[in-house]
């Protein structure tokens, strides 16, 4: 038989959330360091599957509702089920790999024509967010960084001459706004004022968690760069063009998730914040 998730996170099934939280947080620590230092592709491999499926088990007994109803599965499971016919059914109920899907394919379709949605790759247990969403998160957040960047260029060009010192004010005052409108809240809450807007969020893709610091300011080191760097409208299209371009890749991982290592999923549960 597979073991339980309070197995999984090594308490008992007794256990309190707080020592829930703190045994799975230990757990994680313990694999990240796996996952980043591991000796061997084989070892990274499996302890970013462990991870995942801790991450999993601790989704669900982190949340009161999910947590009685396991509970309840789990107490009836174990005498109404032989071992290998549950092994059986779990093999069953497992999900087919998935597909992958040329560009221009049209997705599957559930019974009432909707789009199948998929779970992120790395990330067990949430759900990635849809096209609609990421697209007006990312049009929020291009709308008011877009005027924040007109507003703070035209106010230093009115007050200061066109010098060197002008321009190194000028560039230190976008990237420092800039972090702090993108980098900062995504190490807090995994969310811009886009994301929080449209119910998405940012979080690590070994995890699960809330980006780290070093993850978040990968994330977005070269959209601010390209915005900053090149001149006039220029910055923003390439910049635009770099956040948007998980639109063309089939899993949806655009060039900000694989350089951050990180998911935008839907915000349907409160993430951990990496120690």
């Amino acid at each position: 038989m597979s073991e339980s998730h309070y197995e999984l996170i090594g308490v008992e099934p007794d256990a309190s959330k707080d020592e829930i939280r703190s045994a799975y947080r230990e757990r994680i620590e313990a694999l990240r360091g796996k996952v980043e230092n591991g000796r061997s592709d084989k070892a990274r491999d499996g302890a970013r599957e462990e991870t995942a499926r801790l991450n999993s088990a601790w989704q669900v007994l982190a949340d009161p509702v999910q947590r009685q109803r396991y509970d309840t599965q789990l107490s009836g499971g174990a005498t109404e089920t032989e071992p290998d016919e549950q092994e059986e059914e779990e093999k069953e109920a497992a999900p087919a790999p998935a597909r992958r899907r040329g560009l221009f394919e049209p997705r599957e379709r559930d019974a009432k024509g909707r789009p199948q949605r998929r779970e992120p790759a790395g990330v067990a247990g949430a759900e990635a967010a849809p096209l609609g969403r990421r697209l007006a998160a990312v049009a929020i957040d291009v709308l008011t960084m877009g005027a924040v960047f007109l507003g703070v260029t035209s106010l230093l060009v009115s007050v200061a001459s066109d010098s060197v010192a002008a321009i190194i004010l000028l560039v230190t005052a976008l990237f420092v706004i800039f972090n702090a409108y993108f980098v900062f809240p995504t190490t807090r809450t995994g969310q811009t004022v886009g994301k929080r807007l449209t119910h998405v969020m940012v979080v690590d893709a070994d995890t699960g968690e809330l980006p780290t610091w070093r993850r978040a300011t990968l994330r977005y080191v070269v959209p601010i760069v390209l915005v900053i760097g090149l001149p006039g409208s220029l910055g923003l299209m390439a910049a635009l063009l770099f956040g948007i371009s998980w639109v063309l890749i089939d899993t949806r991982v655009g060039l900000m998730d694989r350089l951050g290592h990180t998911r935008v999923v839907i915000a349907r549960y409160r993430p951990e914040r990496p120690q």
